[in-house]
């Protein structure tokens, strides 16, 4: 028994906000911007995202961290030298 999977070509507008975990008037407001590529069929209110460009956007967008390189060789020591001024003692 073979199964073939379908893969899907759009997203709708709630799956995009699902996917980068907004509301669906911030995906609107990107579009609007011009920051995702959409299609609407002419007389139809409905917006689609095709796949491809979300994946595109997506890695567009996303930032990776810096990675700390430390020496190995080198280590911080306290100094011995109080900032507070010593106590003078009365008898």
């Amino acid at each position: 028994m073979a199964f073939t999977t379908v893969t899907k070509k759009f997203l709708t507008q709630h799956e995009v906000a699902c996917r980068f975990r907004v509301s669906p008037s911030t995906i609107k407001n990107w579009r609007e911007r011009g920051l995702l590529h959409f299609f609407q069929a002419p007389g139809s209110t409905r917006v689609l995202y095709p796949v491809d460009a979300i994946d595109e956007f997506e890695g567009r967008c996303t930032k990776v961290a810096k990675e700390v390189v430390k020496e190995k060789g080198i280590t911080r020591e306290r100094s011995n030298v109080s900032t507070r001024p010593k106590k003078v003692w009365r008898i």
